[in-house]
């Protein structure tokens, strides 16, 4: 990456605020300040004082589902301004560390540095490098067993694997005792040593200790007088401009109370959204990871499926020959009803309800766990599409394995139909198939995909859109998995029913 002459950031005359209940929270207003390329920066302030809502502007991390905040002036980040929507030719280049990390859990560590080499046109076999640099020669299998300082370092080495412009770390020492913050604060300052003026290094920090004698500037966010400076990290620190009393806590500056149309208004917008990106990028960008989806969300459920519709086939034809008011005759009408009404109705809802149930509850609780630990955030900073890496590769898995699942399901039922008609009748394989599917026909066949193909699509829309929205906490995931179970049968139930119809009607 070659060298800039030009500042990394720039604001002129700028300032940033929300709305609240109360009137406008001010964070920066008419603020003057160029931040020069190739340094090393501590962004200092007290708890609350509006630290993260700088983070977000230059790394491009709001929220679609909450207000953007209001802006005057300009702002511009490595030439290019960030007042409005983020361009999207800043991803990849401006990257941030977050608090949490973001790593992604389900990818080893080495897996995590390919992804970003991945997104950057690199080759990754640049990724054992970039652990050994970080200080990760041998790291576990799996990211669950790294230790605070470990994940911390691996969140390094995978912001360099893209070689960004501007590299924001947020917190990057909270948690870690004197030394592992120390270790950590001189791997940030040889990572800018290393990229020299082709890189400019922000962290954002209260433990000013853990940098002492590395920082090339402070800028100081003064919430009192509405203001970012700078200052020499040499100066003495008054009263208030450190933030020592803690770590700030989870970005609630965009945490304001919005009306109830407001907030349904934003809702249905992000829903628009969605369904857009559903569509309009449907081919697949990572298809190893529509493959897996693929094979995921068919074998989760395909166990419940074949055994309730199994247990549903085999009574529903015991009971109707067993309770045959002609006393045996009529066996073969018998079994005809009972084939058309289960192959075109029954077991494709049944099918679909423990679809529903299995796919929906594990798709919402695993991304709205993504989006609670910034895993989604640091997808986005990577420059990847959280739609591409996450709402396609479920898109199409919930299409083709639905109605995968539901084969199996009829092909089950079918089998244990057919014992039952033999146990109550003494019927013959090959006479219960002729009556039982004498009905049955390849246009109901068509509505069932039509069913299964049409549920899966709308369940991915749904359960995605769902685990997207704001968490905060493991309550708000919670009732993202509740909303996706009962949104998505009511959503299986509502196809169903139009279809069934339109086939009978």
């Amino acid at each position: 990456m070659s060298s800039d002459s030009r500042p990394a950031i720039t604001f002129e005359r700028f300032g940033i605020g929300f709305s609240t209940p109360t009137g406008e929270r001010v964070i920066l207003e008419s603020v003057d300040l160029s931040v020069e390329a190739g340094k090393l920066y501590l962004l200092i302030g007290e708890s609350g004082s509006g630290k993260s809502t700088i983070l977000r502007l230059i790394a491009g991390l709001w929220d679609t589902r909450e207000p953007l905040p209001r802006m005057r002036g300009k702002a511009r980040v490595l030439g290019e301004s960030v007042r409005g929507s983020y361009p999207e030719t800043l991803r990849g280049r401006v990257q941030a560390v977050l608090q949490d990390e973001g790593l992604l859990d389900e990818l080893s560590p080495r897996a995590n540095v390919e992804l970003g080499l991945q997104r950057a046109g690199r080759s990754k076999r640049l990724a054992l490098g970039l652990l050994s640099q970080a200080g990760l020669d041998q790291p576990p299998a799996n990211v669950a067993e790294l230790s605070g300082g470990m994940r911390k370092r691996l969140a390094v080495a995978r912001a360099m694997a893209g070689d960004p412009a501007v590299l924001v770390f947020d917190e990057p020492t909270a948690g870690l005792d004197g030394d592992s913050a120390r270790e950590i604060a001189e791997l940030i300052r040889s990572t800018q040593r290393s990229a020299g003026s082709a890189r400019t290094t922000i962290v954002i920090t209260h433990d000013l200790a853990a940098f002492e004698g590395l920082a090339d500037s402070v800028l100081q966010l003064d919430h009192r007088q509405r203001t970012l400076r700078l200052r020499n990290p040499d100066d003495p620190v008054e009263d208030g401009d450190e933030s020592t009393r803690g770590v700030e806590p989870a970005p609630a500056d965009s945490e304001v109370g919005l009306h109830g149309v407001r907030r349904f208004l934003l809702s249905f917008a992000a829903l628009a959204t969605t369904v857009g990106e559903a569509f309009t990028r449907a081919i697949p960008v990572y298809p190893a990871i529509v493959i897996r989806a693929i094979g995921r969300y068919t074998l989760e459920p395909v166990f419940f499926i074949v055994v309730g519709c199994a247990t549903v086939g085999g009574l529903a034809t015991f009971f109707a020959l067993r309770n045959n008011p002609l006393e045996g005759a009529f066996v073969a009408s018998v079994l005809t009803g009972s084939g058309k009404v289960l192959v075109s109705v029954l077991i494709p809802l049944l099918a679909g309800f423990f679809f529903t149930a299995r796919v929906a509850a594990g798709a919402a609780a695993r991304l709205g766990t993504m989006k609670r630990t910034s895993q989604v955030a640091a997808l986005r900073v990577i420059g990847i599409r959280p739609a591409d890496y996450l709402l396609v590769p479920m898109v199409w898995a919930c299409v083709i394995a639905m109605p995968v699942a539901t084969f199996c399901g009829l092909v089950m039922m079918s089998v244990f139909s057919c014992g039952a008609a033999i146990l109550v009748a003494g019927s013959t394989p090959l006479g219960w198939a002729r009556a039982f599917f004498a009905e049955v026909d390849v246009s109901d066949l068509r509505f069932v995909l039509s069913k299964t193909v049409l549920s899966g699509l709308l369940i991915a829309i749904q359960t995605y859109h769902l685990a997207m929205g704001p968490k905060r906490s493991g309550r708000d995931v919670g009732q993202s998995v509740n909303s996706a179970i009962v949104l998505g049968i009511y959503t299986v139930l509502a196809v169903h029913a139009v279809l069934t119809l339109l086939q009978f009607g």
